[in-house]
């Protein structure tokens, strides 16, 4: 027993192992609390090293002494309070109490670590940062002790402790001997820890995390997945997360330390945190095992819970998001139940609503992938058609969730709460105008909705400047026709936001901030608003109110004429006159205030009478050489580099047909209608089959984008035009012979050949126009009606062609189409009619 009785302080040299007496002496004393020698009380410092003792020999008494090291390491911590509370200077660690026996005990448990890792790193460690949390929690109140959000005080205050830093370090020393080979144990008690004596704990986290950042964020992470999977979480609990209840999820207690660890270390360590999201995603996606499958239930509550999280990871995770790995996503929530699954959509669409990093790149992505601008996709694998479909009702549903946060809340209840998502956008009002002024089909009515949002959301200055871009930017009537329709929609919520429109643009002239090209734009634009429209009703009355509000601003735009520098050659100019004043010149005319144009009354200045219709025709030959120089430069464009014929190119002049043709079809659907309702289209019909007629220089165009598959589908509404048109004439014919329409019998011939050429026809079909010259009228009018009912049932669209990497070429697979029996029937029924006549022709047309 002269164990017990060593002076306090002194320097212990190794000791051989204690005797069986010794021992039974030591647990003896250690549970009485007296000398078994002298029978007298033994003091604090010396029942402390009777533990300690205790602690090296007799390992089933690990747990008891380190239960009584507990109340040494309490009593220190008061011991310094006081100190500080009295003014006093820390003492010298040999002046005060119990300090020998505090660094014994670090040095005995450091001794311990060291030696045997794996059987003490996890239970000491689990000591150390329980006892850590509840000395933090017993002295937060305590005069001088910082409140819990000064986290930098709080730290100083506990480090310069001589008991919470000895703490502080035996656990590090636990990590750090784990780091290597498990470290779960450790983070876990850390985590533990956090749950109950949180917020009071975290300026352990904090320093603890600091010192080991990639090891506490792996492990962090991984425990929290443990832990989540354990307490039943999955796509349902991440979608309950995002409910009325808010984000936190108590039956996985852990993910609040999760978060609160996460975002002590995002200011130093963000980088190493988004990895380390992003790597978990990625692992996650295409694995069978069960908690690779709550990964993204886990990080997506993890998001709900910590919009600093979901606004580092958020840029990056949209930029990763390529064909491959949507497709894994797609098949990795294919297998939900459709409950689980529609909650994980409303979380998604609940933080894209509340998310502002990364908005405009996140919206674009969505759109693209729901309604791509080209669906001729470049080499690599294929997007899974669900995917575009998931992308689409995404897009639907964060409209209207964005709808209900705009115009839901009522006056009773205050001003609205701004939305992140839109609030993200307000800067790219501008870019949003030029998406929407694209007219990219199904895209246009996305964005159209979100700029109505966007201006609701941000009036009146928002209204006023999404209108004035809407005004500047458009080129086309059509796309001048977003203007009214846009303000349509915001009249029913928000005062007019013309007046404020025009005042901008004017303020935006008389700034210089508008190019002469857009200006020019701009107010032509402004003109075409004003004119009457087709079906007799005046212009736009509001918006002549408006611009006489400005008429002296926008009569300083006449004052000054630029003049251009006269060239070697030019003559004279004459002196430079003001068309205001000239035209105040003018008194015959009638005094027309208050209109818009009332000003300017003198007329129209032009060149003299125009020329006659019909002057300066071309000859023949002259014709045939430009339409084939033209042909020629087209196919040079389009070709580039190779010999075929691009996709993108012939998609261009694809668009650019429509658009010249029939320019208020463009953006129109590719889906091919019934018979029934090209009734419907009659006018529009006979108005492509006369453009066609009258420029030669079309159909040789035509047979360009056919050389480019699938660009043909682009051209739907052309194709079904002319067939229309050519039914019709057809079927009125009442001539013997189709040799007596030359131009339709051409028309005809060369639109069944186009299509079999662009492989909107199967051979057997596209063969069937070298029939035609053969036939009677009504005989051409039912193949052309078969046609007809091939493309309805099977449409022209891209989606139906798929690429060919060694041949880098689009080919369709006709096989894929269904039973083409049916549509053969008449083909067939003509041939046996004219069998003594076409009996040589009839073996291509059997399948």
């Amino acid at each position: 027993m002269s164990a017990l009785c060593d002076p306090p302080g002194a320097a212990s040299p190794p000791r051989p192992p204690l005797s069986a007496q010794e021992l039974s002496q030591e647990v003896k004393a250690f549970l009485s609390g007296l000398d078994p020698v002298q029978g007298t009380p033994l003091s604090p410092a010396a029942h402390a090293r009777c533990a300690l003792r205790l602690l090296r020999c007799l390992p089933p008494a690990r747990h008891a002494a380190l239960q009584h090291l507990r109340g040494l390491f309490d009593e220190q911590v008061c011991s310094h309070l006081l100190q500080r509370e009295a003014g006093a200077a820390s003492p010298p660690p040999k002046a005060c109490p119990g300090a020998e026996v505090l660094q014994e005990a670090r040095g005995a448990l450091a001794e311990l670590v060291a030696a045997n890792p794996r059987a003490w790193a996890p239970g000491v460690a689990a000591w150390a940062s329980e006892l850590m949390g509840q000395l933090s929690s017993k002295y937060a109140g305590r005069p001088g002790v910082p409140p819990a959000a000064s986290l930098n005080e709080l730290l100083q205050l506990w480090m310069s402790c001589p008991a919470t830093r000895a703490l502080l370090d035996i656990y590090s020393q636990c990590l750090a001997a784990m780091a290597g080979s498990c470290p779960d144990a450790c983070v876990d008690a850390l985590l533990d820890t956090s749950v109950q004596h949180s917020p009071h704990f975290d300026w352990v986290v904090a320093h603890v995390g600091s010192s080991f950042p990639g090891t506490i964020i792996s492990r962090v992470l991984s425990c929290g997945l443990k832990d989540f999977c354990a307490h039943g979480g999955g796509a349902e609990a991440a979608a309950a997360a995002a409910g009325p209840g808010g984000p936190g999820d108590k039956r996985a207690p852990k993910i609040a330390s999760v978060v609160g660890i996460l975002g002590h270390l995002a200011s130093r360590h963000a980088g190493s945190i988004k990895q380390e999201l992003l790597r978990m995603f990625h692992e996650s996606l295409g694995s069978p095992r069960e908690h690779h499958k709550a990964t993204v239930p886990f990080l997506l509550q993890l998001a709900l819970m910590s919009p600093a999280l979901l606004a580092a990871v958020s840029p990056e995770l949209v930029d990763s998001l390529k064909p491959p790995v949507l497709n894994q996503l797609h098949q990795h929530f294919s297998a939900l139940p459709r409950d689980e699954l529609e909650g994980v959509v409303g979380v998604v669409v609940h933080l894209l609503c509340h998310t502002s990093a990364g908005a405009l790149r996140t919206l674009r992505f969505l759109l693209a992938t729901a309604a791509p601008a080209s669906v001729i996709a470049a080499p690599g694998p294929a997007l899974h058609e669900g995917v575009r479909e998931a992308c689409e009702r995404l897009l639907q549903l964060l409209l209207l969730h964005l709808q209900k946060l705009v115009h839901g809340r009522g006056p009773a209840e205050g001003p609205a709460r701004p939305v992140p998502f839109l609030e993200a956008l307000r800067p790219h009002v501008r870019e949003l105008c030029l998406d929407a002024l694209r007219l990219e089909r199904r895209r246009c009515l996305w964005q159209h909705q979100l700029l109505a949002l966007l201006a609701v959301h941000s009036a009146p200055h928002g209204a006023a400047e999404a209108l004035f871009f809407l005004l500047a930017l458009a080129r086309t009537p059509e796309e001048l026709a977003l203007a009214p329709q846009l303000r349509a929609g915001l009249r029913a919520v928000l005062p007019d936001p013309l007046p404020a429109a025009v005042a901008a643009a004017v303020a935006q002239i008389h700034a210089g901030r508008l190019p002469e090209a857009q200006l020019a734009q701009l107010l032509r634009n402004l003109a075409l608003l004003l004119q009457p429209r087709e079906d007799g009703e005046g212009g736009e009355a509001a918006l002549g109110a408006a611009l006489a509000r400005h008429l002296p601003d926008l009569a300083r735009l006449l004052l000054h004429p630029r003049r251009e520098p006269p060239g070697p050659e030019a003559a004279p100019a004459a002196p430079a006159a003001s068309l205001l004043d000239t035209n105040r010149r003018f008194t015959a005319g009638p005094n027309a205030s208050g209109g818009v144009w009332s000003v300017f009354h003198a007329g129209v200045i032009g060149r003299g009478p125009k020329p006659a219709a019909g002057g300066g025709r071309r000859g023949p030959e002259e014709l045939s050489r430009n339409t084939l120089t033209f042909l020629s430069l087209v196919l040079r464009c389009c070709r580039g580099s190779g010999p075929a014929v691009g996709a993108e190119a012939a998609k261009a002049v694809a668009a650019a047909l429509v658009e010249a043709v029939c320019p208020e079809a463009a953006g129109a659907e590719l889906a091919w209608p019934p018979e029934e309702l090209a009734r419907a289209t009659v006018e529009r019909d006979l108005r492509i089959l006369r453009r066609f007629r009258r420029h030669p220089l079309l159909f040789p165009l035509l047979r360009l984008v056919a050389g480019g598959r699938p660009a043909l589908c682009y051209c739907s509404v052309l194709l079904r035009g002319l067939l229309a048109g050519l039914v019709a004439h057809w079927d009125a014919c009442r001539a013997g012979s189709t040799l007596a329409s030359p131009w339709h019998l051409r028309a005809s011939c060369a639109l069944v050949a186009l299509l079999a050429e662009g492989s909107l026809l199967p051979p057997v079909l596209g063969n069937m126009h070298e029939l035609f010259p053969e036939l009677a009228p009504f005989e051409v009018h039912l193949l052309l009606l078969s046609v007809w009912g091939y493309l309805r049932e099977n449409s022209p669209l891209p989606q139906k062609f798929t690429f060919q990497p060694e041949l880098g070429v689009f080919r369709r697979d006709f096989g894929r189409d269904g039973d083409l029996g049916k549509h053969l029937a008449v083909l067939h029924s003509v041939l046996h009619r004219n069998i003594h006549r076409l009996g040589l022709l009839a073996g291509r047309f059997y399948p």
